[in-house]
């Protein structure tokens, strides 16, 4: 696998130098229920480009000895938040042998603790971008890499109120993607209630795509099991254009 990086590396010595300065800013819009509208999350990112011989330096300094150079960049981390709506909506099921609903709900929630990042993978088509959110190391805007597991993940359990039914706690609440300040979402079925971790559609969400016409500015959105709208800024400016702002 390694001759064979190195061998393109060989074949193509021209490559655009990255610019340390040059920000890409995500925007993704998710729809969470075809049957409403209103119920979407938003995610806002800022990534910073980075050479690979930067990110990856032993590696560079290996290809450099065979002759070539690694090649490309590493969108790295700068900040990134989320934002969902509340949402309620029930499924027909069966309670004891007759027709009932399962009522599911979360409530509207910030998320901080968001981990996400990209690349520009292939040198000779250096507007082609890859994007995505993932609890693997990624490499921060300082240059030093970062686990998102090495940090202690604590979910808040649910509030109970006076007079009300207490909801049992089912599952494992692991450190994800994107974890929102309130981690709960909540059943209610066959006179039982209880509470899950709330998964955001984003979860191992990845796209690939490009900048076309030396265009700054990718405006699109998949189709298929999860309806993403987003949209990528590449930016001389650090600043966010529509940081935590509900449009793009």
């Amino acid at each position: 696998m390694f001759f064979l990086t190195l061998t393109v590396v060989l074949l193509f010595p021209f490559e655009k130098e990255a610019d340390a300065e040059t920000y890409y800013h995500v925007t993704l819009k998710a729809f969470l229920d075809p049957r409403d509208h209103s119920a979407v999350e938003w995610a806002w990112i800022t990534l910073v480009e980075i050479p690979k011989r930067s990110a990856f330096p032993d590696e560079a300094a290996l290809a450099e000895r065979y002759g070539g150079s690694l090649r490309g960049s590493v969108l790295a981390f700068v900040r990134a938040s989320a934002w969902r709506s509340r949402h309620r909506y029930a499924i027909e099921k069966r309670c004891k042998d007759r027709p009932a609903e399962m009522e599911i709900s979360w409530e509207e929630s910030m998320a901080e603790r968001v981990y996400a990042m990209g690349g520009l993978d292939n040198p000779n088509r250096p507007d082609e971008i890859n994007f995505g959110f993932t609890t693997r190391r990624i490499l921060m805007e300082n240059g030093r890499w970062f686990d998102p597991e090495s940090r202690t993940y604590v979910a808040v359990g649910p509030v109970r109120m006076e007079g009300d039914a207490a909801e049992e706690i089912r599952g494992e609440f692991n450190l994800r993607p994107v974890n929102y300040l309130d981690p709960l979402k909540h059943y209610s079925f066959c006179g039982k209630r209880w509470v899950e971790q709330y998964r955001s559609a984003f979860n191992h969400f990845h796209l690939h795509d490009e900048f076309l016409d030396g265009d700054n500015d990718i405006f699109n959105q998949t189709v298929g099991k999860k309806h993403v709208v987003y949209r990528i800024v590449r930016s001389a400016s650090r600043d966010h254009p529509y940081w935590e702002q509900q449009r793009m």
